[in-house]
């Protein structure tokens, strides 16, 4: 490997890293917010929590038009045009938003008898455009790479918008405060992006009419959309097959998993502008960039999967309470497949920056398909347990599907260094963990550093290159700080 190449891998890992900051901070508060309602509210108002915020994000899904991914590639492709994205992108979101939100408002009023359900559902509505305004402007910073700003505004708002929340349970508040939460975090961030984006100079700015950014946006927003219901779709399953307690029970287990994904693709969308670079015609080694992006996030992810799998009993305790302990076993499985979500998130994007979109929406589409019949096969024959299961095998599935297109259409990567082999350590991990569950701690903990090392010398995921290569990227960061002193 090159010295190039070690420079593009720590530029790669400084723009993930910094995204993976403003994930933890945005998405991180959705797992706190499901915290306090669980803790203050009971696992029947968690249920009806995540059937609503799943309807909440599905529609931020709709109104944005999957601009939360192409507006980030065409800001950083033509940073001269940012304005003129911004503005454009702002008006269509604003009356897009019009008809969920008036849909929205028609449905409380609709709503017999449960208060909090009127009052969840206004709150929405009031912040449809909201919502649309917020991921427009996060994306259009995120394509000026302003991470700093961005980091710090998110974290600032996250934490007065917790407090605010925290204060308002405390003295009785229900459900509805959780979506106040949230309205009001979106509504600090927009004070303090607006003013930095709204009066941005002119340079060389384009014109750009609904039809273009309709035409650019809408196959994302179809991907994204599509996607995101695969990720909520428990949560409107599950509370007609087994009730609300039920189905906030899992939602406790699959917050967990949707928060760790949720702030990985935040730091994923860091890889798409040396995606966009390197697939181009003018690009060098894609096959690396692509296989490398795929093993490492696969074994970082696994490593955070074991540690989780290990606690599970004590994270879900400590988060959530007892109340909540039959969410332990759907989380031992559904952390294992958000490693799979990982790395199908590096296919999806080296797809997306080849403008392969209506792949990967036919590709996602039979993975929700596969989840729904599975859910509803497994789930009736395994209870909450196998609804995380048909989580993990429809993952699975979609995982292969991309897996195959990219080697196919994109990149010839050598699927048994990059996949198979850091997937398949992670799958003996992750079996020896189920299957050990209920033994003492101190047995599993060493099981599962003893299968690590079991697992990448039997595999040989990582190969004596490899190990050069890290220590190379370790040597350098060491030179450029003793630079520094």
């Amino acid at each position: 490997m090159t010295h190039s190449s070690v420079g593009l891998a720590r530029g790669i890992l400084r723009n993930a890293a910094a995204l993976f900051l403003v994930g933890a901070f945005a998405k991180g508060a959705g797992l706190l917010i499901a915290i306090l309602v669980a803790r203050f509210l009971g696992t029947d108002a968690m249920g009806l929590f995540a059937l609503l915020f799943s309807i909440a994000i599905l529609l931020e899904t709709f109104i944005s038009l999957g601009m939360s991914q192409s507006l980030v590639r065409d800001v950083a492709a033509r940073p001269d045009q940012t304005t003129s994205l911004y503005h454009s992108s702002l008006k269509l979101v604003a009356w897009i938003s019009l008809v969920p939100a008036i849909a929205l408002a028609l449905a409380a009023f609709l709503v017999t008898g449960e208060g909090t359900t009127r009052a969840s559902l206004l709150v929405i509505a009031i912040g449809t455009p909201i919502s649309g305004a917020f991921v427009v402007s996060q994306a259009v910073l995120q394509g000026m790479e302003r991470v700093l700003f961005l980091t710090w505004t998110t974290f600032l708002a996250r934490i007065l918008s917790l407090i605010l929340l925290a204060y308002v349970l405390y003295r009785g508040a229900s459900v509805e405060a959780a979506f106040a939460s949230r309205l009001l975090f979106q509504v600090l961030s927009l004070a303090a992006f607006l003013p930095s984006l709204w009066r941005r100079p002119k340079t060389n700015d384009g014109k750009y009419t609904t039809r273009e950014l309709l035409t650019q946006s809408l196959p994302f927003a179809m991907n994204l959309g599509i996607r995101d219901l695969g990720v909520r779709l428990p949560s409107f399953v599950l509370p007609g097959a087994f009730g609300l307690g039920a189905a906030g029970i899992f939602d406790a287990a699959n917050r967990i998993r949707s928060t760790l994904g949720m702030t990985m693709s935040a730091s994923i969308v860091g890889l798409m502008p040396s995606f966009a670079r390197n697939l181009g015609p003018s690009g060098s080694s894609p096959d690396a960039l692509i296989g490398y992006s795929m093993k490492y996030m696969c074994l970082g992810m696994s490593a955070v999967a074991t540690l989780i799998a290990l606690l599970a009993d004590s994270i879900i305790e400590l988060l959530f309470g007892s109340a909540f302990a039959a969410a332990s076993r759907p989380l031992q499985i559904l952390v294992w497949t958000q490693v799979l979500v990982a790395v199908d998130a590096v296919l999806q994007q080296a797809m997306l920056a080849t403008r392969a979109v209506y792949p990967a929406i036919r590709h996602s589409a039979v993975g929700v398909a596969g989840q729904l019949a599975l859910i509803l096969l497994l789930a009736m024959v395994l209870g909450l347990p196998g609804a995380a299961l048909a989580v993990l095998l429809s993952s699975a599935l979609t995982l292969a599907l991309d897996l195959r297109f990219v080697v196919k259409n994109v990149s010839p990567i050598p699927i048994r260094r990059f996949a198979v082999a850091p997937l398949a350590a992670a799958g003996l991990v992750a079996i020896l963990m189920l299957v050990l569950d209920g033994v003492p701690f101190a047995v599993r903990l060493l099981v599962a550093f003893g299968s690590w090392g079991v697992a990448i010398a039997l595999f040989r995921v990582l190969p004596r290159e490899e190990r050069r290569f890290m220590m190379q990227l370790a040597s350098l960061r060491r030179a450029k700080q003793a630079g520094n002193i």
